[in-house]
Protein backbone atom coordinates (compact mmCIF):
# COMPACT_ATOMS: atom_id res chain seq x y z
CA UNK A 1 0.00 0.00 0.00
CA UNK A 2 1.41 3.36 -1.03
CA UNK A 3 1.69 5.89 1.80
CA UNK A 4 0.97 9.62 1.39
CA UNK A 5 4.73 10.17 1.84
CA UNK A 6 5.59 7.83 -1.04
CA UNK A 7 2.86 9.38 -3.17
CA UNK A 8 3.96 12.97 -2.46
CA UNK A 9 7.58 12.18 -3.35
CA UNK A 10 6.65 9.91 -6.30
CA UNK A 11 8.89 7.27 -4.73
CA UNK A 12 7.82 4.35 -6.94
CA UNK A 13 8.81 6.34 -10.03
CA UNK A 14 11.98 7.70 -8.44
CA UNK A 15 13.21 4.33 -7.22
CA UNK A 16 12.51 2.72 -10.58
CA UNK A 17 15.00 5.04 -12.28
CA UNK A 18 18.12 3.12 -11.23
CA UNK A 19 18.59 0.78 -14.18
CA UNK A 20 22.10 -0.74 -14.29
CA UNK A 21 23.18 -2.18 -17.63
CA UNK A 22 25.01 -4.96 -15.82
CA UNK A 23 22.97 -8.18 -15.89
CA UNK A 24 21.39 -9.14 -12.56
CA UNK A 25 23.31 -12.44 -12.82
CA UNK A 26 26.42 -10.43 -11.87
CA UNK A 27 25.16 -9.16 -8.48
CA UNK A 28 28.37 -7.51 -7.23
CA UNK A 29 28.91 -5.53 -10.43
CA UNK A 30 25.16 -4.80 -10.66
CA UNK A 31 25.22 -3.34 -7.12
CA UNK A 32 28.33 -1.25 -7.89
CA UNK A 33 26.79 0.16 -11.05
CA UNK A 34 23.49 0.87 -9.28
CA UNK A 35 25.42 2.73 -6.56
CA UNK A 36 27.19 4.79 -9.24
CA UNK A 37 23.86 5.61 -10.91
CA UNK A 38 22.11 6.51 -7.63
CA UNK A 39 24.91 8.90 -6.62
CA UNK A 40 24.84 10.65 -9.99
CA UNK A 41 21.04 10.83 -10.18
CA UNK A 42 20.78 12.35 -6.71
CA UNK A 43 23.52 14.84 -7.64
CA UNK A 44 21.48 15.89 -10.68
CA UNK A 45 18.37 16.42 -8.53
CA UNK A 46 20.38 18.59 -6.13
CA UNK A 47 22.02 20.51 -8.97
CA UNK A 48 18.55 21.29 -10.32
CA UNK A 49 17.56 22.70 -6.93
CA UNK A 50 20.76 24.74 -6.78
CA UNK A 51 19.85 26.32 -10.14
CA UNK A 52 16.37 27.17 -8.87
CA UNK A 53 17.92 28.89 -5.85
CA UNK A 54 20.58 30.60 -7.96
CA UNK A 55 17.88 32.04 -10.25
CA UNK A 56 16.06 33.35 -7.19
CA UNK A 57 19.27 34.89 -5.86
CA UNK A 58 19.77 36.70 -9.18
CA UNK A 59 16.21 38.07 -9.05
CA UNK A 60 16.66 39.20 -5.46
CA UNK A 61 20.03 40.82 -6.21
CA UNK A 62 18.48 42.70 -9.13
CA UNK A 63 15.70 43.89 -6.82
CA UNK A 64 18.27 45.16 -4.32
CA UNK A 65 17.27 42.56 -1.72
CA UNK A 66 20.75 41.92 -0.40
CA UNK A 67 19.90 39.75 2.67
CA UNK A 68 17.49 37.59 0.66
CA UNK A 69 19.93 37.14 -2.24
CA UNK A 70 22.69 36.24 0.21
CA UNK A 71 20.44 33.69 1.93
CA UNK A 72 19.61 32.06 -1.42
CA UNK A 73 23.32 31.93 -2.31
CA UNK A 74 24.15 30.33 1.04
CA UNK A 75 21.63 27.60 0.23
CA UNK A 76 23.25 27.07 -3.18
CA UNK A 77 26.61 26.84 -1.38
CA UNK A 78 25.18 24.23 0.99
CA UNK A 79 23.96 22.20 -1.99
CA UNK A 80 27.39 22.40 -3.66
CA UNK A 81 28.95 21.22 -0.39
CA UNK A 82 26.56 18.24 -0.38
CA UNK A 83 27.54 17.57 -3.99
CA UNK A 84 31.15 17.45 -2.82
CA UNK A 85 30.08 14.83 -0.27
CA UNK A 86 28.54 12.86 -3.15
CA UNK A 87 32.06 12.59 -4.50
CA UNK A 88 33.11 11.21 -1.11
CA UNK A 89 30.48 8.53 -1.57
CA UNK A 90 32.18 7.49 -4.77
CA UNK A 91 35.38 6.97 -2.79
CA UNK A 92 33.57 3.81 -1.62
CA UNK A 93 33.70 2.40 -5.15
CA UNK A 94 37.02 0.72 -5.85
CA UNK A 95 38.73 1.70 -9.10
CA UNK A 96 38.83 -1.88 -10.36
CA UNK A 97 35.13 -2.30 -9.59
CA UNK A 98 34.36 0.88 -11.54
CA UNK A 99 36.54 -0.37 -14.40
CA UNK A 100 34.43 -3.54 -14.58
CA UNK A 101 31.28 -1.65 -15.62
CA UNK A 102 32.83 1.51 -17.12
CA UNK A 103 32.52 0.18 -20.71
CA UNK A 104 28.74 -0.01 -20.16
CA UNK A 105 28.65 3.79 -19.82
CA UNK A 106 29.50 4.11 -23.50
CA UNK A 107 30.08 7.81 -24.16
CA UNK A 108 28.12 8.91 -21.08
CA UNK A 109 30.07 11.32 -18.90
CA UNK A 110 29.27 13.71 -16.07
CA UNK A 111 30.98 16.31 -18.28
CA UNK A 112 27.75 16.16 -20.31
CA UNK A 113 25.64 17.32 -17.37
CA UNK A 114 23.91 20.49 -18.52
CA UNK A 115 22.91 21.33 -14.96
CA UNK A 116 26.39 21.05 -13.44
CA UNK A 117 27.88 22.93 -16.38
CA UNK A 118 25.35 25.74 -15.97
CA UNK A 119 25.65 25.83 -12.19
CA UNK A 120 29.43 25.98 -12.12
CA UNK A 121 29.65 28.27 -15.14
CA UNK A 122 27.21 30.77 -13.71
CA UNK A 123 28.73 30.81 -10.23
CA UNK A 124 32.22 31.49 -11.55
CA UNK A 125 31.17 34.12 -14.11
CA UNK A 126 32.52 37.58 -13.23
CA UNK A 127 29.07 39.18 -13.48
CA UNK A 128 27.16 36.32 -11.89
CA UNK A 129 24.77 38.55 -9.91
CA UNK A 130 25.41 42.01 -11.24
CA UNK A 131 22.27 44.12 -10.80
CA UNK A 132 20.41 45.05 -13.98
CA UNK A 133 20.71 48.73 -13.12
CA UNK A 134 24.38 49.59 -13.64
CA UNK A 135 24.16 52.40 -11.08
CA UNK A 136 23.18 49.91 -8.37
CA UNK A 137 25.96 48.00 -6.64
CA UNK A 138 25.84 44.45 -5.40
CA UNK A 139 25.26 44.30 -1.64
CA UNK A 140 28.02 43.30 0.75
CA UNK A 141 26.17 40.23 2.02
CA UNK A 142 25.58 39.02 -1.53
CA UNK A 143 29.23 39.64 -2.43
CA UNK A 144 30.41 37.60 0.57
CA UNK A 145 27.94 34.79 -0.15
CA UNK A 146 28.99 34.66 -3.80
CA UNK A 147 32.64 34.47 -2.75
CA UNK A 148 31.82 31.51 -0.46
CA UNK A 149 29.89 29.81 -3.26
CA UNK A 150 32.79 30.18 -5.67
CA UNK A 151 35.12 28.66 -3.08
CA UNK A 152 32.73 25.70 -2.66
CA UNK A 153 32.70 25.16 -6.44
CA UNK A 154 36.51 25.09 -6.52
CA UNK A 155 36.54 22.56 -3.66
CA UNK A 156 34.07 20.38 -5.62
CA UNK A 157 36.17 20.63 -8.79
CA UNK A 158 39.35 19.78 -6.91
CA UNK A 159 37.79 16.79 -5.16
CA UNK A 160 36.33 15.62 -8.47
CA UNK A 161 39.78 15.86 -10.07
CA UNK A 162 41.28 13.72 -7.27
CA UNK A 163 38.47 11.18 -7.59
CA UNK A 164 38.93 10.87 -11.34
CA UNK A 165 42.69 10.56 -10.86
CA UNK A 166 42.11 7.64 -8.49
CA UNK A 167 39.46 5.98 -10.66
CA UNK A 168 40.91 6.26 -14.17
CA UNK A 169 44.38 7.77 -13.84
CA UNK A 170 45.73 9.16 -17.09
CA UNK A 171 43.30 7.21 -19.30
CA UNK A 172 40.92 9.22 -21.51
CA UNK A 173 37.69 10.49 -19.96
CA UNK A 174 34.50 8.51 -20.46
CA UNK A 175 32.92 11.10 -22.76
CA UNK A 176 35.96 11.32 -25.03
CA UNK A 177 37.74 14.09 -23.11
CA UNK A 178 41.42 13.98 -22.28
CA UNK A 179 40.49 13.04 -18.71
CA UNK A 180 42.63 14.65 -16.03
CA UNK A 181 44.06 17.35 -18.32
CA UNK A 182 40.52 18.36 -19.28
CA UNK A 183 39.46 18.60 -15.63
CA UNK A 184 42.56 20.49 -14.54
CA UNK A 185 41.94 23.10 -17.24
CA UNK A 186 38.38 23.65 -15.97
CA UNK A 187 39.35 24.55 -12.40
CA UNK A 188 39.35 28.32 -12.24
CA UNK A 189 41.53 29.07 -9.24
CA UNK A 190 41.25 32.62 -7.92
CA UNK A 191 44.34 34.82 -8.11
CA UNK A 192 46.48 35.01 -4.98
CA UNK A 193 46.17 38.31 -3.14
Amino acid sequence: METPYACYLCLPDLLALQQPRTPAEQPAQWADERFFIAVHQSAEVLAGQALVDLNRAVEQAHEGQDPEAAAALRRVTAVVEVLEHHLALLDHLEADRFASFRPLLGNASAAQSHQLTELFGRTTAPNALRPADASQTQGAQTTDALRALRAAVIRWQTRHLLLVERMIGDRPGTGGTSGLAHLRARIDLPPHD
